[in-house]
């Protein structure tokens, strides 16, 4: 019998990490870290042979430096010890800055935000440093990411819980390219299989490669969720000065090179995720 390869999840309590656990607990032999855990001391214990990099702060700016660049710099000595073992890590759509074309894998990183400069930085540490020592790493970024454990601050969670309350809820101009956390996970499960195919500090752009707006995503929720409660306000203009009408992935290479194409669009994934709601609480949506 083959024994399971030793994945450890870094930032296993946030959205993408808890939906990859639970939908591959089984695949690995798992072990998580969160923020409060000491990684040097998980790693020694552990000794992964892959490692899934999950974290980064994207609201609290004292703590970005540490948490999106520094924590990058010391798995990147990991794997400079260790030279068997594979590293993929999560940077960020927002690294690109504001594009008028669907960004890809060769647009210049233009940061405008504090978290968008960490987390450009962290992706240009581990290019470096991986093709100089020829490290098993690659970057994925994620584009709009959304799910059942979505945090409850974030767009699409902020709508369902006005519905359900019945509440009041102002909804700005922007656009997003979504992409659900099932297929999220599951392109990072084909990429991890596929591992003796990467390129030292491969990048991978991973969206659906077509944007909505938030008022779509408010009209789509209401024709699955129900819409006889909550009271919506839209309001033509932005609500932060760096969001866009223009946020789209350019994600062929991926298609190309690993055969990964997306299952959901936006409508069948609300229609998949209703079905989790109903599963794990007793909201009723109708």
């Amino acid at each position: 019998m083959v024994s399971k390869k030793r994945l450890l999840v870094i930032g296993s309590k946030g959205l993408i990490g808890k939906s990859f656990i639970e939908e591959y607990k089984k695949k690995f032999k798992i072990f998580q870290c969160g923020r409060k855990d000491n990684l040097k001391k998980i790693l020694a214990k552990t000794k992964p042979n892959l490692i899934f990099n999950t974290s980064g702060e994207p609201y609290f700016e004292p703590k970005m430096f540490e948490s999106n660049l520094l924590l990058v710099k010391r798995l990147i000595e990991y794997l400079r010890k260790n030279s068997n073992c594979y590293l993929l890590h999560l940077g960020s759509s927002s690294e690109y800055g504001r594009c008028n074309f669907p960004s890809k894998e060769t647009t210049s990183l233009k940061p405008e935000t504090p978290y968008e400069a960490t987390k450009s930085a962290s992706s240009m540490l581990l290019i470096g440093y991986a093709k100089s020592y020829n490290l098993k790493a690659i970057i994925v970024r994620p584009y709009c990411v959304y799910g059942y454990h979505s945090k409850p601050n974030l767009l699409i969670p902020l709508i369902l819980q006005t519905i359900l309350d019945d509440s009041s809820m102002k909804i700005y101009r922007g656009f997003h390219d979504f992409i659900y956390v099932k297929d999220f996970v599951r392109g990072i499960f084909v990429l991890l299989n596929n591992r003796k195919k990467w390129k030292p500090g491969e990048i991978i752009n991973m969206g659906s490669g077509k944007q909505i707006s938030n008022y779509q995503v408010l009209k789509e929720i209401k024709k699955v969720f129900g819409k006889k409660k909550g009271k919506f306000k839209i309001i033509n203009k932005h609500f932060k000065t760096f969001d866009s009408d223009k946020w789209v992935s350019n994600s062929k290479y991926i298609q190309k090179k690993y055969n990964f194409k997306i299952k959901y669009n936006f409508r069948s994934s609300l229609i998949d995720m209703k079905k989790e709601f109903l599963k794990k609480t007793n909201f009723i949506f109708e």
